[in-house]
């Protein structure tokens, strides 16, 4: 069973709900699977509403966190992450009855492929959500476009589904979202991202020009930094008003194009000169940077480790972009300019079923997808 769709279009309740009183009625002392992305998202997205059923049913519950596993009756609920490549090693040698899986469709097609094959107890059934990805999706293609030949029974969720959200919160919601991601989060289709990746960036409507320094006063000032020693290195000067992320000056050195790399300590320098000697700005940094990090922080700066999940951080920038949320410094900003007209989807990826940007010329993408993602929400104004 599959049920895929929109976002908050209550797939992941109804799923847990089904699967648990399917279980508990028709097994009796077996072994069961429930997989989440990583075990934080199956701690917070799963077992946080499961034992909200099971308390309503009055259904008691044993978890036991060292063992990663549950007690519910007389079934052992085994917990696993599937984020990494090896993640099905995990699941050899097991005979489960049943298999319950998060947003598979973030899984590896390796994992998936392992907890059908260990579900071989008669009468065992896998159960599966997930929002939608590309077309080229290997659940796309291989479980929902084959869904007769394979005994697959798929439920498609609408945000109509969720009776407790109001008109209000899904027009906020669609509001939240653009292009491809609109189409896959708010519609639930499974389209591809083609093309380049901000269409709605206008060079018009996301620049200004600075005529006075003052009219950032009152503004919040933050530097978003994307880290490079053989690639570029990318430093935005950002200003906050709380509605617009105004880009009013960028640092690009490229040690290839320079034949010359800098240490952690000459880039140090170079922040505090392109900040005018400011130390008093939040600085964004890719969190894999630990030395750069280091460095700034023995220069008393502060740091906040950047948000770095890649397509929801797309989805954000582009929100705010399609919004004129994101302006920049027409003047001083000249690789930014030039990165976003050619950051394009990477196509071979794409007929994988993989979505994901090309990574050529995107170190300026990356500073302004940390930003964005790392300091604004779905309901900024």
């Amino acid at each position: 069973m599959l049920a895929d769709g929109a976002i908050r279009s209550g797939k992941t309740v109804s799923m847990i709900l089904s699967f648990l009183l399917w279980s508990l009625t028709t097994f009796q002392d077996k072994d069961f699977i429930i997989a989440g992305v990583t075990g934080g998202a199956l701690r917070r997205n799963v077992l946080a509403p499961m034992f909200r059923i099971l308390e309503a049913y009055g259904i008691p519950c044993d978890w036991k966190r060292t063992e990663a596993k549950l007690l519910i009756g007389s079934n052992n609920y085994h917990l696993f992450g599937a984020d990494k490549d090896n993640a099905q090693d995990k699941l050899q040698g097991m005979t489960a009855a049943g298999a319950y899986a998060d947003e598979a469709a973030l899984f590896p097609r390796s994992f998936i492929d392992q907890m059908i094959g260990r579900c071989s107890v008669e009468g065992s059934k896998i159960f599966m959500n997930c929002n939608p990805n590309g077309a080229y999706h290997y659940i796309k293609t291989d479980f929902i476009d084959h869904a007769g030949e394979i005994g697959l029974y798929r439920l498609h969720f609408t945000m109509d589904d969720n009776l407790t959200l109001s008109p209000a919160i899904r027009k906020s919601y669609a509001r939240s979202f653009q292009g491809v991601f609109y189409r896959q989060y708010i519609l639930g289709e499974w389209v591809s991202a083609e093309g380049t990746v901000y269409p709605m960036w206008d060079d018009e409507a996301n620049t200004y020009e600075e005529e006075d320094p003052r009219m950032y006063e009152g503004m919040r000032r933050f530097a978003a930094v994307d880290y490079g020693t053989a690639n570029p290195c990318v430093f935005l000067d950002v200003r906050d008003d709380g509605n617009t992320f105004w880009i009013a000056d960028e640092y690009y050195w490229d040690s290839a194009e320079k034949r010359r790399q800098k240490t952690d300590a000459e880039y140090a320098d170079d922040l505090l000169q392109f900040l005018g000697g400011d130390r008093d700005v939040l600085v964004i940094v890719d969190p894999s940077a630990a030395s750069f990090k280091t460095e700034l922080r023995n220069r008393g700066f502060r740091i906040q480790d950047a948000r770095n999940q890649v397509r929801e951080g797309i989805a954000t920038t582009a929100v705010l972009i399609g919004n004129r949320q994101v302006r920049a410094e027409k003047n001083r900003c000249p690789c930014l300019m030039k990165e976003i007209h050619g950051y394009v989807w990477d196509e071979k990826a794409r007929l994988r079923g993989e979505e994901r940007p090309l990574k050529e010329r995107d170190h300026a993408m990356d500073a302004l997808r940390y930003l964005c993602h790392t300091r604004t929400s779905r309901f900024r104004r």
